[in-house]
């Protein structure tokens, strides 16, 4: 299966900070979590004359895995987790990576999402509403393999030392450059506005890569 790339890069929308939690025995865990920028609420993406509302969704994680150089050896750390996240849950934690003491340079936090029966690798459901207020439900469906890779310049890891690493989505920007007309004229499966790879796919590629500037990782 062809797996896509998204890179959530550090740009205005972004941010990384660095927290340790210190515990009695030596691990050196790094957790990962997954969520949205504005869990509390439903997040608007502005258009011309309309708006679309993202209120609920979810991505279907099976792998997460941390990608670094470390004396300038490049290295490589990975689990399996396999589990349906809510994005719009406060927080939603994906696995635990173990990783040995040492200072890493140029790292990735990669997660993997990927169709699991019905469900897709990725999945948002809101609603559509046009210029005259009238509401439509829109449904953006991601159903080819993912990996979101969140990037970092440096972390010192040491024993006894656990991290966080939280990749967050920023959901305003991912209808930046669809248009009211686009909507207004999309096709409708049962009333809803399915956007995917099959479905309405001049709004899908947009979406899509919009997908690279809509996140960040934080490290704590």
């Amino acid at each position: 299966m062809k797996t896509s790339h998204v890179f959530l890069t550090l740009a205005a929308c972004s941010t990384l900070m660095l927290f340790s939690c210190k515990k009695e025995k030596d691990t050196n865990g790094i957790t990962y979590q997954l969520r949205s920028s504005s869990p509390s609420g439903p997040i608007s993406g502005s258009m011309l004359g309309g708006t679309v509302q993202w209120t609920g969704g979810y991505a279907s994680v099976v792998e997460i895995e941390f990608e670094a150089e470390s004396n300038n050896i490049e290295v490589e750390y990975k689990s399996e987790v396999k589990q349906k996240i809510n994005l719009f849950s406060p927080l939603s934690t994906l696995g635990v990576i173990t990783v040995p003491p040492g200072v890493y340079e140029d790292i990735e936090y990669e997660v993997e999402v990927q169709s699991n029966g019905t469900d897709a690798a990725l999945q948002l459901n809101g609603s559509y509403t046009n210029s005259n207020g009238l509401a439509t439900p829109v449904v953006f469906k991601v159903s080819t393999a993912l990996e979101i890779e969140s990037e970092q310049a440096n972390v010192t890891i040491v024993d006894g030392v656990d991290l966080t690493a939280h990749t967050t989505f920023n959901l305003f920007v991912l209808t930046t450059g669809v248009t009211e007309t686009m909507l207004n004229n999309a096709t409708r499966t049962a009333g809803v506005i399915e956007i995917s790879a099959t479905s309405n796919t001049d709004m899908y590629n947009i979406i899509f890569d919009n997908l690279k500037k809509c996140g960040g990782v934080e490290v704590d």
